[in-house]
């Protein structure tokens, strides 16, 4: 049986969504489905052809990590890029939600699969390894820093310029502009706690995740990973209203 080519496993990705949204039955239904397609594309990454395996393997990390449930992780083409605070926000919270789904749908495959079946296990090992990859991947970005640096650089400036004699303060908000700056700064130090949180827990789910035999498991209540609980990750809000945090004044 030929393996797929490259142009037929695009094809199969783009046909996933139609399929699974398809299913209208229980949650373990629905996976069923992705864990056969899964299943395919791992068989694919074992072909010959170059081209089709690393194809084949970006297809299957798109499909692992694509969420179905409604959690509120931002899809692929969210806008994320940009030197805003709510930008930041989002690349965080995207960062841990794409995690977090890696590990449900592992944990999911671990329950759907056969034990003794020794395509199972390959899809499991590379599952496993995906989301190894991709946590290692984020834990070594550097774009929190670089805009986290950028962001307070640009809360400084602004402050500068409000305390300079150039500043014509808005009529009947005198300092105003200050209290917004003070939000900013108090919204970088919780996005600064929220990270290393996030951190914490990525390195834990990796942990877990490292230590799992997926050649030889069992399943225990809920949950496959034994001491660690696949909770929610920590998340970044930003209170209030946005106009909290809109400069009023000419220094933007």
């Amino acid at each position: 049986m030929k393996m797929l080519r490259p142009l037929a496993i695009v094809a199969l990705i783009l046909a996933i969504s139609g399929t699974l949204h398809a299913f209208s039955g229980n949650e373990r239904s629905e996976f069923a489905n992705k864990f056969m397609v899964m299943k395919k594309l791992a068989a694919s990454c074992r072909s010959t052809s170059e081209n089709t395996s690393v194809a084949a393997l970006n297809a299957l990390r798109e499909v692992f990590f694509r969420n179905t449930e409604a959690y509120g992780m931002l899809s692929a083409s969210s806008e994320m890029t940009g030197d805003s605070f709510q930008g930041l926000c989002d690349k965080m919270n995207s960062d841990v939600d794409k995690i977090y789904t890696g590990i449900r749908n592992l944990e999911n495959s671990l329950k759907v699969s056969d034990p003794y079946d020794i395509s199972d296990k390959y899809l499991n090992e590379i599952l496993r390894f995906l989301l190894i990859s991709e946590i290692t991947m984020i834990l070594n970005d550097q774009q929190f820093f670089v805009t986290r640096d950028k962001i307070i650089s640009d809360i400084q400036q602004s402050r500068q310029f409000v305390l300079s004699a150039m500043y014509v303060p808005p009529t009947g908000a005198a300092n105003s502009d200050l209290l917004v700056l003070d939000r900013l700064s108090n919204l970088v130090d919780l996005a600064g706690y929220i990270y290393n949180e996030q951190v914490q827990w990525m390195m834990n789910c990796s942990f877990a995740v490292q230590n799992l035999d997926v050649t030889s498991y069992s399943i225990a209540g809920d949950s496959v990973f034994k001491g660690f609980a696949t909770n929610r990750p920590p998340r970044l809000y930003i209170p209030g209203d946005p106009d909290d945090y809109t400069l009023s004044g000419g220094s933007r």
